[in-house]
């Protein structure tokens, strides 16, 4: 495998940005499969809820979609399943790709992301689903049981992207009192066949205060990044531009973002009923 790791970085300040990083992760996914080369994607956004597929199966969607509005937070759905999660520019959104995905079973693949943010934070970060964290999964990331950061995964073709949603910094007992606000009222009357999240806002914390680390948004990616230096990559700075003018590139990305964009009304449409 190329042991060379092209990188993108993407801060989303605009409304109209927000679907544009899962446009990307199609295409990059695409791009790795057939070229064998691995990229790095950090991105930030403004305050923003991001929701999962699964939720759009609330009872009451459009009641917490309006809270949020109230609340002048930005929400989209992304192509995914799973549940929500809450962003703003002090969480960082990390997804490391690689190829030759069957070298990788879906474990070894979290456990790869695991042992970089070992190896960038600290060793004490446990993996192990917190229930009552907002979008629990069996990989979330944790120090004294305390949620520090969830991981997903996608697999397409002959890659598998690696996504870690990660609280650097901030107000994380604001964002986890905000998803548990959204969902008891999305959630109402309580749906019987699928079980969303009674959030402890005490279970999740941020990275700088479970490590005693003075961390900021640029400094989290530049100690993720010496990380993978000492797993004996190095970091292609400059060239994923050119990657995303080329034509490939583009056709994926316009066919993704155009379903994002379909989904995307839909919720609207739900949200006006």
């Amino acid at each position: 495998m190329n042991k060379q790791i092209l990188l993108y970085d993407q801060n989303l300040s605009k409304a109209e940005q927000m679907l544009e990083p899962f446009a990307d992760t199609g295409s990059i996914l695409q791009f790795v499969s057939e070229e064998k080369t691995p990229v790095a994607h950090f991105w930030t956004t403004t305050p923003t809820v991001i929701l999962g597929l699964q939720d759009q199966r609330l009872k009451n969607l459009s009641g917490g979609l309006k809270m949020l509005e109230e609340k002048e937070y930005i929400y989209y759905l992304r192509n995914s399943g799973g549940l929500g999660v809450v962003t703003d520019p002090e969480i960082l959104n990390f997804t490391l790709f690689l190829p030759n995905k069957d070298e990788l079973s879906i474990d070894q693949a979290y456990e790869k992301m695991h042992q970089i943010m070992m190896a960038a934070f600290s060793d004490k970060i446990e993996t192990g689903e917190v229930v009552r964290s907002y979008c629990p999964g069996t990989f979330d990331l944790s120090i004294d049981g305390k949620k520090l950061a969830g991981i997903s995964q996608r697999r397409s073709g002959d890659a598998v992207a690696v996504m870690a949603y990660i609280s650097i910094t901030g107000n994380q007992k604001q964002r986890s009192q905000l998803m548990k606000d959204f969902y008891e009222i999305s959630n109402y009357p309580v749906h019987q066949k699928i079980s969303y999240p009674n959030i402890d806002i005490h279970c999740m914390e941020n990275l700088d205060i479970l490590t005693h680390q003075e961390l900021t948004i640029s400094l989290a990616k530049e100690k993720i990044l010496n990380a993978l230096i000492t797993d004996d990559y190095s970091i292609d700075k400059t060239s994923f531009n050119i990657v995303q003018t080329s034509q490939p590139y583009r056709e994926a990305y316009d066919k993704t973002m155009e379903d994002l964009i379909y989904k995307n009304k839909q919720l609207g449409e739900k949200n006006d009923i």
